[in-house]
């Protein structure tokens, strides 16, 4: 029986490391399982918005890579007395037991941090919590917590050695993989504007008689599979479907009167994002374009338009997922009204928002040189209310419901990896000559 709970344990630990890593994958925005599993938990709703706060890092490491580190190190704690004689000889039980009681301690913590901060639930990081209630029943009968210490008897030197040398492996591990991840979100961000996303195709209309549409449905099948099946015949369609979708895409009407640009002034073709302050992707979205535009060689003004989603601006969203957005926004219009919009958005997108207030839009304003007595009126008028309320309208007229959401020269984008093919189509569109991809100089 008590060996049958040890397997059990160790199961539950191997089910929790799988849950770490996908909390890590949803901390970087990089599939380490695939990307059905990575999408599992919503774009853009609990598990991002956790993963994304300022609670989700301890000393440097994100919690999830804490998390993959213990089950690792428990894994190797319990691993052995599976296949050894079970009884008081074994004091790494107790001490596993005493391990796994602490992280549920600490997850009453972290729920509650979700629960009365983040105010946001991650469905991956709750399943983490029943793993280990899950591991504290399963270890029960070696709950006599004073036994641990005798892992430290001359007697078990070996076993505390080999569980130490483990440990520090799975530390080694932990990190290096954990700087790899970083090294891979930084790239993503780099390229977050360039190879175009999986997209949904139509399904045709079948006629004709059962016959028919079974060899059709044969035939599409066999189509699919070859084209699966080939990487590069998968990602050429990719682009292809791409490349229709955009130029067959609805011309909106845009109104930029009044919206903070950068690139040239005259510029051929415009860039227009519908962003939220408080929004990872488009802070990602933000440094990309930011080195983006001085390799345009003046043929592309990028626009930004707010869209925060926090229904006290935009109650059209049914639910904040950014509760304090429209305090960022409305100070990013007096920031724009006093000349300094760019100093402030640089300021915001650097650092990472649970929720905000609007003590957190004056404050970094006054870190850009605003006077904050000027900048609370100008937050307060109905004037300053009404710039936002329009972007939000407009907003979703022309199709936005989430952020970011790009437009080039008023067409909408699928997703902002179809960017530079978007930017390719419309030079040909304009006959506009092919940049170096050097940093030009701008008007």
């Amino acid at each position: 029986m008590a060996r049958t709970r040890i397997a059990v344990a160790l199961l539950l630990c191997l089910a929790g490391g799988a849950l770490a890593l996908v909390l890590l994958s949803k901390h970087y925005g990089v599939p380490l399982l695939g990307e059905a599993v990575l999408a599992a938990c919503g774009e853009g709703e609990g598990c991002d918005i956790v993963s994304q706060s300022r609670y989700a890092v301890f000393l440097g490491l994100p919690l999830a890579a804490w998390g993959l580190f213990f089950y690792g190190s428990l894994l190797a704690l319990l691993a052995p007395a599976l296949f050894g004689k079970v009884d008081e000889d074994h004091p790494e039980l107790p001490l596993a037991f005493l391990l796994v009681a602490t992280a549920v301690a600490i997850d009453v913590v972290l729920l509650g941090l979700q629960v009365f901060s983040i105010k946001a639930f991650c469905k991956f990081c709750v399943a983490t919590y029943f793993v280990n209630l899950a591991v504290v029943a399963s270890l029960w009968p070696f709950r006599q917590v004073s036994r641990a210490l005798g892992v430290l008897s001359p007697s078990r030197a070996r076993t505390l050695v080999a569980w130490g040398i483990s440990t520090l492996w799975v530390a080694a591990t932990v990190v290096a993989g954990n700087s790899a991840l970083e090294g891979r979100k930084s790239a993503a961000a780099d390229s977050i504007l360039g190879a175009p996303t999986r997209v949904q195709t139509p399904r045709k209309a079948e006629k004709g008689s059962i016959e028919e549409q079974l060899a059709a449905a044969q035939a599409e099948a066999k189509k699919w599979k070859d084209t699966l099946d080939d990487e590069r015949r998968l990602q050429i369609y990719l682009n292809q479907k791409a490349r229709d979708d955009f130029n067959h895409a609805e011309v909106m009407k845009i109104d930029l009167s009044r919206s903070p640009s950068q690139g040239a002034q005259n510029a051929p073709i415009s860039v227009v994002s519908y962003s939220d302050f408080m929004c990872p992707f488009c802070r990602d979205l933000a440094a990309g374009l930011r080195n983006f535009l001085p390799t345009a060689e003046n043929q592309v003004r990028s626009s930004y338009k707010y869209f925060p989603l926090d229904v006290s601006c935009n109650p059209g969203i049914g639910q904040s997922l950014h509760p304090g957005a429209c305090e960022l926004a409305l100070g990013g219009i007096c920031a724009q009204e006093n000349g300094r919009f760019w100093e402030y958005h640089d300021h915001v997108f650097a650092e990472r928002w649970d929720r905000a207030t609007r003590e957190d839009a004056l404050r970094i304003g006054a870190s850009v040189g605003l006077d904050r007595g000027r900048l609370a009126a100008c937050m307060s008028s109905a004037a300053t209310k009404g710039l936002l309320a329009k972007d939000v309208e407009e907003g979703w007229k022309v199709g936005v419901g989430s952020t970011p959401t790009m437009f080039v020269n008023g067409r909408k984008l699928s997703s902002s990896g179809v960017f530079l093919l978007a930017i390719t189509e419309e030079r040909k569109r304009l006959n506009l000559p092919a940049v170096s991809g050097t940093p030009a100089k701008q008007n």
